[in-house]
């Protein structure tokens, strides 16, 4: 019943004129579900009496055909709808009441149990209602307006379900389950060496089994394909008809299914009502990207390296050149694996499966690196013994060349070069240098010893070096007084690599000092003009000395539901801002103390050059304000307005930018959730910047709440049963395909968003006549538009971005803008504005109050505040 006419759903479509082509604009600005615009308390069948009634079969039996109308019902699992049913109370009320009316929130879904009620659209009657009907299911995903009115007709009862109960029973039942589930994966040693993310991709691949008792799970003889973990009951295991052993919850069979193509060694039976989870060969293989003992080999190789004190400074960059480079090596019982004479600092060994024993005593286990420390010595001296496997051993190897190739290098060097970038990576200055940039900055780095009382720097000459310490400790001197002693990895000097400064102190060693340095000049070589500019730019933007009075309006750039955002300049330094701007008064109309205090940790954890960089957030009596970089471009919708259909190669370029933004934001937890054109800058140089974190969180596993907009949104962010990071991913296969297709693949001409999930949820992917049907995207489009979560990065973000489909091109070029962007927009000359503002000296307050709207605060159906912590701004 919520479905017809179109509800107005805060959704603003924007009709415009297509260019030159078949490309079709409706544009959504803001997230269509996004928590923090509920400001009225959505209050259902006030007149009715309500009461939580045990229900017979057969009030089970019209609640259960009545969901199996809606798909909202139909994606839960028999768990889930006995729980759901549960919780429904009756409703009853006399004739000629009001259920709802048009254009009011909604909350609460409805099944009819006796009666007859009618509904009206714009005053008009366009249907009756009576028993077995059900209408208002909208309303358990969100705060929506009702698109119809329902009144009774005569005496009424129903059995109504609000969303609070719904979304409580259902998000406590997946949660349980998949705490339970990832409990499980957990307690298996066979996975004990996945990293988080491969756990995670596990726990979305189990399949839940229940068998009776005496039922056959497995049979002894038969091929195997799935591995068994069990969830509750128990059951026993014989082997050619004798049983050896009984297994309850918590135990687990069939392991060997998932590494080998083997056969069943024994017969397992249900002793009692059995529920297991099972996962395939398979799926396995899907979830993870590659087969599973190529992930155990490569995760133990990489845990081995993290316990070693001589290659835990290795890079990721090195690491994975290593990991990829060994062989692997089979050994049965009694076998020499390490001759004796063997040079003991010519190979490298990891002890993958098994472990290593002379003819006295156990040599190493599994994890452990032999001969790391010798290459690390660089010693000559022999083995004086043979080693052998202990039982069937696995071995990775490695020489000392290959080995040393692969680090680009000595040992020790590698070490330290490694040991300095990670310091590196924490200097201010130097955070907007990218990835690659970090690791070739290894060859300009030098080393310098000095002596006790030895002045390193003196106060008062030109900058030309910076210098990180190594061991020891230097004394800061300033006009012969002592101002601090810094020790091991601090750092002194760094604006010297860009700016023409004069040092403001002396700098003397305090006994023996060793340092890293790297000059002026070196670092200059180093680096590319576009990346050197882009550097001063993200520094610049790093001033955290400027205040509000210090800035002063140009110009408005946008007007939300909860702020402003002012185009303002710095009147000292001429530097250009936005300030977004949000009134106490609707902070606490909409209660979104929270959302403000997540939405700063989240921006002020961001320092990307694709993402809009968060300078300083301020507050004062009247508001709380957040300075961004102001990003002079286009949003992406408008830019697709403009050059309408997206070639291959354009398309490439964007959705590379976008997987390193997701992998940026990933990467620290945070899931941004509102993937769209409309929060994609396309900045003056062509290149994308993502805005707006308003509905972003930070997460540990899955979250449940439905926000985003409907023809972004994943299938699973829709039907509730918990959702994590790739998420995202299906976003961008959307975008993707709007790229190549101008239009979003489901419910391209619809606005109401219960039938755009319906078409999400039935997922019939289709291409346009234009398409050519060999498009090379496809199968990226595809992958991205899984079902499955865990299939659309294809076991993880690096196998996403070694796609086939992005072969040839460059992200490290990428990342460092140095690749010609598809299209640059034309931006405005602001001179004039700005010289305007500068000179028109008016207060910041008095030009933020003319476009502040005055608001009724005390309207009906305001929200009735919470008790807030007085200090909630405390760090603003």
């Amino acid at each position: 019943m919520d479905k017809k006419p179109v509800p107005k759903v805060n959704v603003i479509p924007e009709e415009k004129k297509n260019r030159s082509g078949p490309r079709k604009i409706v544009k959504h600005k803001a997230p269509v579900l996004d928590p923090r615009r509920a400001s009225r308390i959505a209050a259902d069948a006030v007149t009715a009496v309500i009461v939580d009634r045990l229900k017979t079969s057969r009030d089970v039996d019209i609640i259960s055909n009545a969901l199996n109308k809606h798909f909202i019902f139909t994606s839960l699992t028999a768990e889930n709808r006995v729980m759901v049913i549960s919780h429904m109370k009756l409703y009853t009320m006399g004739p000629k009441e009001t259920v709802f009316e048009q254009g009011c929130p909604g909350n609460t879904f409805f099944v009819v149990a006796s009666g007859k009620l009618e509904v009206l659209v714009n005053s008009k009657r366009v249907n009756v209602l009576g028993a077995g009907d059900s209408f208002g299911e909208l309303a358990l995903l969100h705060d929506s307006p009702r698109s119809a009115s329902i009144y009774t007709t005569e005496k009424v009862s129903m059995w109504g379900l609000d969303r609070k109960t719904f979304r409580s029973a259902v998000e406590t039942v997946n949660a349980q389950n998949y705490k339970e589930n990832k409990a499980f994966v957990d307690s298996v040693p066979l996975f004990s060496v996945l990293n988080h993310a491969q756990k995670d991709s596990l726990v979305g691949s189990l399949s839940s089994l229940k068998f009776r008792p005496n039922d056959v799970i497995v049979k002894e003889g038969d091929p195997g394909d799935l591995f068994y973990l069990i969830k509750d009951g128990i059951v026993e295991c014989s082997q050619a008809g004798k049983v050896v052993r009984e297994m309850i919850k918590g135990s687990f069979f069939g392991e060997q299914a998932l590494l080998y193509n083997t056969v069943r060694t024994a017969t397992v039976i249900a002793k009692t009502e059995v529920k297991c989870m099972a996962i395939s060969r398979n799926k396995l293989n899907t979830a993870l990207g590659k087969h599973l003992q190529q992930i155990i080999y490569q995760n133990t190789k990489l845990i081995a390296f993290e316990k070693s004190e001589f290659l835990r400074h290795l890079n990721k960059k090195q690491l994975a050149k290593l990991v990829e480079k060994m062989t692997i090596e089979s050994y049965p019982d009694g076998k020499v694996v390490i001759p004796a004479g063997s040079v003991v600092g010519s190979k490298l060994y990891i002890v993958l499966f098994g472990c290593l024993k002379t003819k006295q005593e156990i040599y190493a286990d599994v994890f452990a690196c032999v001969g790391d420390k010798e290459i690390a010595q660089n010693r000559t001296d022999v083995y004086t013994e043979d080693i052998f496997a202990y039982g069937e051993t696995h071995i990775a190897e490695i020489t000392k060349y290959e080995f040393e190739d692969c680090i680009g290098g000595g040992l020790n060097q590698a070490c330290l070069n490694s040991e300095a970038i990670s310091i590196l990576r924490n200097i201010h200055l130097l955070r907007a240098l990218p990835n690659d940039k970090f690791n070739s900055l290894t060859a300009c780095l030098r080393m310098q010893k000095f002596d006790d009382k030895d002045v390193i720097i003196h106060q008062n000459t030109p900058g030309e070096t910076f210098y990180v310490i190594h061991s020891g400790k230097v004394d800061i001197v300033q006009d012969g007084i002592l101002l601090r002693t810094v020790t091991k990895h601090d750092y002194f000097g760094e604006r010297s690599l860009l700016f023409t400064d004069f040092r403001t102190a002396s700098v003397i060693a305090n006994g023996p000092v060793s340092c890293w340095f790297l000059t002026k000049n070196d670092f200059m070589n180093f680096l590319e003009e576009s990346v050197r500019n882009m550097i001063i730019q993200r520094i610049e933007l790093q001033d955290d000395a400027i205040s509000l009075r210090d800035l002063t309006v140009v110009k408005v750039l946008g007007k939300g539901m909860f702020g402003n955002v002012f185009l303002v300049v710095d009147r000292q330094k001429q530097r250009l801002y936005a300030l977004k701007t949000v009134s106490r008064k609707k902070i606490e109309r909409y209660e979104i103390q929270e959302n403000l205090i997540l939405e700063r940790k989240i921006l002020l954890t961001l320092d990307h050059v694709f993402i809009m960089k968060l300078v300083k957030t301020f507050k004062d009596q009247k508001r709380i304000y957040f300075l961004t970089e102001y990003v002079r471009g286009l949003d992406m919708f408008d830019v697709l307005r403009e050059v309408n259909i997206v070639s291959e190669h354009d398309a490439k370029f964007y959705t590379a930018c976008l997987i390193l933004i997701l992998e940026y934001v990933h990467e620290r937890d945070i899931i941004y959730r509102d993937l769209k054109p409309e929060n994609i800058m396309i900045d003056q140089d062509g290149y994308p910047k993502l805005i707006d974190f308003g509905i972003s969180k930070v997460i540990s596993g899955r979250t449940y709440t439905i926000v985003g907009t409907p023809h972004y949104m994943a299938p699973e962010v829709i039907i509730g049963k918990g959702y994590s990071f790739p998420a995202d991913f299906w976003s961008l296969g959307i975008i993707l395909y709007e790229f190549l297709c101008c239009a979003v693949p489901f419910g391209e001409d619809e606005q109401d968003p219960y039938t755009i999930y319906e078409k999400v949820l039935e997922r019939k992917l289709v291409y346009p006549s234009f398409v050519d049907s060999k498009m090379p995207s496809k199968p990226l489009i595809e992958q991205l538009l899984s079902k499955n979560p865990v299939l659309r990065n294809g076991g993880s973000v690096d196998s996403l971005k070694s796609h086939m489909w992005f072969n040839g091109l460059n992200l490290d070029l990428l990342i460092n803008k140095q690749i010609n962007s598809p299209y640059k927009p034309r931006v405005p000359d602001l001179t004039k504005e700005i010289q305007a503002a500068l000179k028109g000296y008016a207060q910041l307050e008095e030009q933020i109050c003319k476009e502040e709207i005055v608001e009724d605060l005390h309207e009906s159906g305001s929200r009735r505040p919470k008790n807030v912590p007085a200090n909630w701004d405390q760090d603003f």
